[in-house]
């Protein structure tokens, strides 16, 4: 077992691009964390290994109080293999990471790595995604973080966004440089249904996104980052050496993991995933009745496959030709020398050594790229 992810569904606020699952209810928070800690009780025999990795996700972990923390800590250490665990990564909007909180997360916590959802250093930028924070309270908890002793800290920044012009993102890139953050993960503003800005782009009232614009964020991104030591490891994250996210790792690389929390997946690696239910009500009611809150499903083949390429080829680590060949039906395998050989002629991968990666040129067209490759029946 690789991971351990724990979803945390709360958030003060709704931000108008994300249509993750959460509540702004906040009155159901304690039975809500009590149901968690039950589920990492019921579940613990899913794990037999060693835990490498635990995050907190959401929604947003930094609304739990000291107290909620220490609880779900006290809950994982009861019932899981905590002894080899080298990163446990937290989630956090910087309204919430006051000089106290980040005291508490360093000293009574076993937290070290930091997530902090910045996505810009303009205001203005903040207010037209609905951000609770502004830009100052960003660099003041970044400083103050890495002052008690957080080293590993990243940052979400967003680019392409309609009030997000060129300069103001290559300055978001230089503020990002200048406070000394090893590891940003960035991406482009994504319209996702049920949202306010699909609404307000469907109502005329928000332009819709500037595909142009976003390809030159992008660029910009891939350029600057590397120039100063950052490795483009993943499509969207860009890390220095020592600072991968060993958690996201474990998803891109198809290790297992198990998902707790309302709407949270699990996989065994294999060919099973699972998934709780995404509905913070029934999530607490069916625990209250010690059952689990989740379905599962097998998974066959060619959704196999087409994940394997997916998460693979959005990495620095590519797809190993024999593996493909090892692991799949020769139905499949020759679907993907198939589509091997036409991308190849394109120019969009490049072959060295066996692994195949998707061509610098051509990263910006990851998603279609991918694609090709899909074994559709």
């Amino acid at each position: 077992m690789s991971g351990l992810y724990i979803h945390i569904p709360f958030c003060i606020k709704k931000c108008n691009y994300c249509n993750f699952h959460f509540s702004t209810r906040l009155d159901f928070k304690p039975q809500l964390i009590k149901s968690i800690g039950k589920e990492l009780s019921m579940r613990k025999e899913e794990i037999t290994t060693p835990v490498e990795t635990i995050y907190f996700g959401g929604g947003t972990p930094s609304v739990l109080s000291f107290q909620e923390l220490d609880f779900l800590f006290q809950k994982i250490k009861e019932n899981y293999d905590v002894s080899r665990t080298s990163e446990i990564t937290l989630e956090a909007n910087p309204d919430d990471l006051s000089k106290e909180y980040i005291a508490f997360l360093q000293k009574n916590t076993p937290v070290n790595r930091l997530s902090i959802g910045v996505q810009s250093f303009f205001d203005e930028d903040l207010k037209f995604m609905n951000r609770m924070h502004n830009s100052q309270q960003s660099e003041i908890c970044i400083k103050e973080a890495m002052d008690a002793g957080f080293e590993n800290l990243t940052i979400d920044l967003i680019y392409g966004g309609q009030t997000t012009s060129d300069k103001r993102w290559l300055s978001n890139l230089e503020k990002s440089l200048s406070l000394g953050i090893p590891h940003i993960s960035s991406y482009a503003l994504t319209v996702e249904p049920k949202t306010a800005f699909e609404a307000g782009i469907r109502k005329g009232k928000i332009s819709p996104v500037d595909e142009d614009k976003q390809f030159r964020h992008f660029e910009l991104l891939r350029n600057v980052l590397p120039k100063n030591d950052y490795i483009q490891y993943e499509f969207s994250n860009f890390g220095k050496k020592g600072f991968f996210s060993q958690h996201n790792i474990s998803y891109w690389k198809n290790k297992a993991y198990l998902g707790i929390g309302p709407s949270a997946h699990s996989y065994n690696g294999k060919d099973k995933r699972s998934w709780n239910v995404a509905n913070n009500i029934k999530y607490i009611k069916s625990l209250q009745e010690n059952i689990l809150p989740l379905e599962e499903e097998t998974i066959n083949e060619k959704t196999r496959f087409n994940e394997k390429i997916m998460l693979g080829l959005r990495t620095v680590w590519g797809i190993n030709i024999q593996d493909i060949g090892k692991e799949f039906s020769p139905l499949i395998v020759n679907h993907f020398h198939k589509e091997l050989k036409k991308l190849q002629m394109e120019n969009r991968i490049i072959i060295s050594n066996d692994t195949v990666i998707i061509n610098p040129e051509f990263l910006f067209l990851t998603d279609g790229i991918i694609s090709q490759f899909f074994f559709v029946d």
